[in-house]
């Protein structure tokens, strides 16, 4: 390993290894769907507090920041950054957010990958300096994911060259200093990566194109940062009209996975083993049920919601359930959308 990923992967061990020891780590959420805000409050929920009017927070690595959606003047969608503690003014760092469910924080929380764009047509996956609010074009496209490498100076990303369904997606890595992209699959089926630890990345294939009625379900593969050493990890039984298993995030050691099954009027949680494939979903509702939102960096537990697409907002429930299976928690009520740091 070049020296300067040498030292890049030491401080980011070492940003891993400090979160347990702080007193409390950060949650975030939304609360309030119609005039929604974003809150943030200690990882056990204790402590809430109103950050900023908004939705879909997705909080940094070391929990001092939230990335949300704020709809500006002229339905503009923005891109905000705030402090979780409340303090200071909230800045923008997109006029033009688009597709915000493609978006990643860098593992020092020093950059966000996000797309920008018109609302029609090609979009653009950019990079932006929390600190310095630049940006840095990396590709333009119709993309599936994006995924920072732990150790940094990297990204993966799956991008098509055009709308049409199934999509014709690749993934690439990017090289962040550079700008240059190289593609780690060539069978445009390949979509949604997750960067995870010792090199290894996790992504979704479409499979079965052609002998499922409705269109493909998404398979679990797994590869080296080269784009070699593919092998298949899940064989998931996916009804007509549900599309199967998104990887949603490693624990912190690469031993535990979690991801979410999804589908028309379905979403879950869904634990798998990144040894043997084998699945188990956290909750026995098979359509809305506990809908996964992050894996703690020990992998112990899993942030999640019930009630997300229910009328009754009273419903809304942030909790957290062992990986292992077992009782729910409750963290907060009438809430929604969570992240973490923990």
């Amino acid at each position: 390993m070049p020296k300067s990923k040498w030292i890049a992967a030491l401080a980011a061990a070492a940003t891993l290894l400090a979160l347990p020891a702080a007193a409390q780590a950060t949650l975030v959420f939304t609360r309030a769907p119609l005039n929604p805000s974003v809150y943030a409050a200690n990882d056990n929920g204790s402590g809430v507090h109103k950050v900023a009017k908004g939705s879909q927070p997705d909080v940094s690595p070391n929990g001092a920041m939230v990335a949300y959606y704020r709809e500006g003047p002229g339905h503009a969608q923005q891109l905000m950054l705030a402090a979780t503690d409340g303090s200071g003014k909230p800045r923008q760092l997109l006029a033009a957010w688009r597709e915000s469910f493609v978006f990643a924080w860098s593992a020092d929380s020093g950059t966000v990958a996000a797309l920008t764009g018109p609302e029609l047509g090609k979009k653009r996956l950019v990079t932006i300096d929390v600190a310095s609010g630049k940006q840095k074009t990396i590709a333009r496209g119709y993309f599936s994911g994006v995924s920072f490498a732990p150790e940094g100076g990297e990204l993966v990303y799956a991008k098509a060259g055009g709308e049409n369904y199934p999509p014709k997606s690749d993934v690439y890595k990017a090289d962040l200093a550079t700008g240059k992209s190289v593609p780690l699959t060539k069978d445009h089926r390949s979509l949604e990566p997750l960067w995870g630890p010792n090199g290894t990345i996790v992504f979704a294939k479409l499979v079965g194109s052609k002998s499922r009625k409705y269109g493909p379900k998404n398979e679990l593969f797994l590869m080296n940062e080269s784009g070699a050493q593919v092998r298949r990890l899940t064989h998931t039984v996916v009804d007509p009209l549900l599309f199967g298993l998104s990887p949603t995030q490693w624990s912190a050691d690469g031993s535990r996975l979690l991801t979410e099954f999804g589908g028309q009027d379905t979403s879950y949680a869904v634990t798998v083993d990144p040894k043997t494939g084998a699945e188990r979903a956290l909750t026995k509702e098979r359509e809305i049920g506990f809908v996964g939102a992050a894996l703690s960096a020990d992998g112990s537990a899993v942030l999640g919601s019930v009630g997300e697409f229910e009328g009754n907002v009273a419903g809304r429930k942030v909790l957290t359930i062992p990986y292992a299976g077992g009782k729910p928690k409750l963290l907060v009520a009438n809430a929604s959308e969570p992240d973490w740091n923990r």
